[in-house]
């Protein structure tokens, strides 16, 4: 049994949808071989002077420390991890290098030929759009023909080198270890109200006598001189006790690593990807579950990854308030749910899990 899979989408797909597919595939299929295709970090654009969502560009250039092929490097379940590029093609592997690893390069039209060339015995892209409604990773199993499975426990697999790295680097850390998550403070609807992340700072520290931590691509430790790969700096989230986040790549890092998450939650169902949905059936112990905190919503709930306008503003609060979305001047506990949680409500959960 041959296996052709194609996916080069966000972080966090990389850690909830692909590994219990790929675990659920070789044990659904003994011996089975996997194919993965997947990117060497996010889209390049040309047109820098475009907003994130409009942007257009090419996927094949390492960026974002490599990371579809970084947490990808490590699974056991894939036995052959190719490098997708929208143009270049390279079976010699003279294009991606990583880790001191180098993967083939497939384009589009090799990609193409592959597909038809009777070699495999299951083709799917995963690279699929989901709409509010839908589960995701159910949609995804049914792609793989595996309609009637459910099993969705995240998980990254960490080397023992990165292990030991990330030992080294957090035993100076304070506790107990309390992250805040890059993206907590974005402006998109994906962030909370940045304003109310001093408040929330400053009781943390006043109840457990320590400072938070920041989790992301901007926070990178240094180990022996050189800053952290992707997967140890992930690696050091093992090592915390609690994280605090709104649905984001990093978010699901932490589940991934057994970290106990509290995440932002609102304008979507949350059977979107929420790990309190996914995960809590696996864990017994309280204090380890992971939460959600749901900020108040309406009916017409929609996900924003952008500046526009929101269902959550009437017409009219919208003129009252001079706005026409999220990045224009205007209240913003109106703007949006997830907005309205409290630093109060946080430290709540917060103590719940830690005491």
């Amino acid at each position: 049994m041959k296996i052709l899979l194609k996916h080069v989408g966000n972080m966090g797909d990389l850690v909830f949808f692909l590994p219990p597919v790929l675990e659920t595939l070789k044990r659904v299929y003994p011996g089975c071989h996997i194919t993965l295709v997947t990117a060497w970090g996010f889209k390049e654009s040309k047109r820098s002077f475009l907003p994130p969502f409009a942007k257009k560009g090419l996927w094949g250039s390492r960026n974002m420390s490599g990371f579809c092929i970084s947490l990808m490097a490590s699974n056991p379940h894939i036995d052959q991890l190719v490098h997708w590029h929208d143009t270049d093609l390279s079976l010699s592997g003279a294009i991606c290098q990583e880790e001191g690893i180098s993967y083939p390069t497939w384009n589009p039209t090799y990609f193409e030929m592959q597909k038809k060339s009777g070699t495999y015995n299951i083709v799917a892209e995963l690279d699929m759009g989901i709409t509010h409604h839908e589960n995701p990773l159910r949609k995804i199993y049914d792609a793989v023909g595996l309609p009637n499975e459910t099993y969705s426990n995240y998980k990254i697999y960490i080397t023992p080198h990165d292990r030991e790295v990330a030992a080294q680097v957090t035993s100076a850390w304070p506790k107990p270890r309390i992250i805040f998550l890059e993206g907590l403070e974005g402006q998109t609807t994906r962030g909370w109200d940045s304003q109310k992340i001093p408040a929330l700072k400053e009781a943390i520290i006043s109840r457990y006598g320590v400072e938070p931590r920041w989790f992301g691509s901007r926070f990178l430790p240094t180990y022996e001189g050189a800053t952290l790969t992707l997967r140890q700096n992930i690696t050091t989230l093992a090592y915390c006790d609690a994280a605090i986040g709104v649905l984001s790549g990093p978010l699901h890092f932490a589940a991934a690593v057994s970290l106990p998450t509290i995440t932002l939650f609102s304008d979507q169902s949350i059977h979107r990807a929420a790990p309190a949905y996914f995960l809590n059936q696996y864990i017994s112990d309280p204090a380890k579950k992971h939460r959600t905190l749901l900020g108040p919503s309406n009916a017409r709930r929609q996900f924003l990854k952008h500046d526009e306008p929101s269902y959550n503003l009437t017409p009219q609060e919208a003129a009252s308030q001079k706005s026409n979305g999220w990045l224009s001047p205007g209240r913003q506990s109106t703007k949006t749910p997830l907005a309205a949680v409290t630093a109060n409500e946080i430290m709540l959960v917060l103590q719940d899990i830690l005491g």
